[in-house]
This record gives C-alpha cells, sequence and structure tokens, in this order.
C-alpha cells in the first residue's frame, strides 16, 4: 500500500468511527499537521472535529465567539488518528518514508551546520509543501465521494491547519473545500 493509499484508508477509517451521537453537533474537521520530533522528513497528519457544544463551552475562556470557534487551542482535541506516527502508526511511518524517498526529497542529517540552511532547507520546505498538497488532495477527495457527508450528516469544512494560523493555512483550507465552504474560518484567519 502506497503512503498516499494508507493516508486515505486511515482517515477513513477515522471518520468512520465518529460517534452518531456526536455527528449532528460538529461544525468542523481537522486535519492539524506536524512533524514528529520537530522533523520535517517526519509529517503527521492527526484528524478530529469541533462540536458546536465545545465551541459555546469555550467562549468564556477565548476573547470573542469566533476564536472559540475557530482557534484549536479551544477545541476537543479528539485526535482521532495520527497518521505517520511512529510509534502508533509505524506502517504508516515506513510508507511516508518511501513516499518522501521516491520524490528524491529523503535527506540524511547532516554532518556539516552548514548544510542546514543551503541543502536541507529546501529539501525541507518541498517536503512539507507536497505533504500539504497531499492532505489538501485527500479532503477534496473526501468531500467529492462522500465520505465526509456520510461520516457526519452533512458537508462540513475540513481545516487544514498547524497550532498557528497563518495566510498560507486559509489558503490550504480554501482549497481543500468546496468553494465557501470554509469561509467563516478563513475570514477569521485574516481578519480576527
Amino acid at each position: 500500500m502506497t503512503f498516499i493509499d494508507h493516508l486515505q484508508y486511515l482517515v477513513e477509517r477515522a471518520l468512520a468511527s465518529i460517534p452518531a451521537a456526536n455527528a449532528g453537533d460538529i461544525y468542523a474537521g481537522s486535519f492539524l499537521i506536524d512533524n514528529e520530533d520537530d522533523d520535517p522528513r517526519q509529517p503527521t497528519l492527526m484528524i478530529g472535529y469541533n462540536t458546536e457544544t465545545q465551541a459555546r463551552r469555550s467562549i468564556q475562556n477565548a476573547s470573542d465567539q469566533a476564536e472559540a470557534r475557530w482557534n484549536y487551542a479551544f477545541w476537543i482535541q479528539n485526535g482521532l488518528a495520527v497518521v505517520g506516527d511512529l510509534t502508533s502508526d509505524p506502517v504508516g511511518a515506513t510508507a511516508r518514508q518511501e513516499w518522501i524517498t521516491e520524490l528524491g526529497l529523503w535527506y540524511d542529517e547532516p554532518t556539516v551546520p552548514a548544510d542546514w540552511d543551503s541543502v536541507i532547507g529546501p529539501l525541507a520546505a518541498q517536503i512539507e509543501a507536497r505533504f500539504n498538497q497531499t492532505c489538501c488532495q485527500l479532503a477534496r477527495t473526501l468531500h467529492a465521494t462522500g465520505v465526509i457527508e456520510r461520516s457526519v450528516g452533512r458537508t462540513v469544512p475540513v481545516i487544514l491547519h498547524e497550532l498557528e494560523y497563518y495566510e498560507a493555512i486559509a489558503r490550504q483550507t480554501e482549497a481543500a473545500n468546496p468553494p465557501g465552504l470554509a469561509d467563516e474560518f478563513t475570514s477569521w484567519v485574516r481578519h480576527g
């Protein structure tokens, strides 16, 4: 199984595991992209969601309703699956390394500090870009094939994000969803 097939399989399985009791309350899915051990060669994707109930509960701790709704710090933190995690998904971690190697982007730790900027930096940026593109494409596929609608009972936006928010996060989220579906989130990212 290729890494992309593995990614799709685990994400679909995670979405199918959403309890029916929670499905009607979900307003957004989460694709949290991170690097395990801060290593650009080890990008991971954590799948989750947030509910209207949690957003209402979080208002008292947030600066406003929009922050309670869209800032991941206030979300449930319900990681349904972490694709590519060395501990919880060793098969995915191996497939991810093979995928990065096939892309010609795998590198060994440099022994010369100057290589970090001149060699590793560009490779790390390419790995990040390819992984993010793959996650965007996966979200589009999940929308197009009805997986999200079957799991949640309706179409909700998939928020592609890190722990920080900036313009690239808004653009990726727009690319991952049908036009207009993530406008509330992207407006919050861009305008607060």
